[in-house]
């Protein structure tokens, strides 16, 4: 019985040290990257009249408190399974966090990625030629 207890705490951990990794840290990068590059990338597309103000006005405070909520939400489960499991769930679940927010540190650049999710966003209302041409010489 003792052997199986053990087994599970084993993949319970594991599954919480991917969970941090994996999920938790890229979404709260993400959320932060909403209120940084991806603002003033789509602050700049404006200036370039690739969309128009009043649709990022309409867009960018809806994606911002859904990326903050989805964010908090597993922010809070972590820290909740990292409670339940302590003293070793704070480590199981800190340092791949932290490793996860070393690794997806690019999402709070402005780089290809931040081009991408740009162009998912907006890909409706979007002059596609002025975007391709201002993708084209500057990535």
């Amino acid at each position: 019985m003792g052997n199986t207890t053990g087994i599970t705490i084993f993949i319970f951990q594991a599954l919480l040290a991917l969970f941090a990794f994996f999920v938790v840290a890229p979404m709260t990068l993400n959320a932060i990257s909403l209120f940084g590059v991806q603002k003033r990338f789509a602050q700049e597309m404006i200036k370039l009249g690739v969309v128009k103000e009043k649709d990022v006005s309409n867009m960018q405070p809806k994606k911002q408190i859904v990326g903050v909520l989805i964010s908090l939400v597993v922010i809070a489960a972590l820290c909740y399974s990292c409670y339940r499991t302590a003293p070793m769930g704070y480590f199981c679940g800190g340092v791949p966090l932290m490793a996860g927010f070393w690794k997806y540190r690019n999402i709070l650049e402005m780089n290809n990625l931040t081009v991408q999710r740009f162009k998912n966003t907006y890909k409706d209302c979007m002059n596609a030629k002025k975007y391709n041409e201002y993708v084209r010489t500057h990535f």
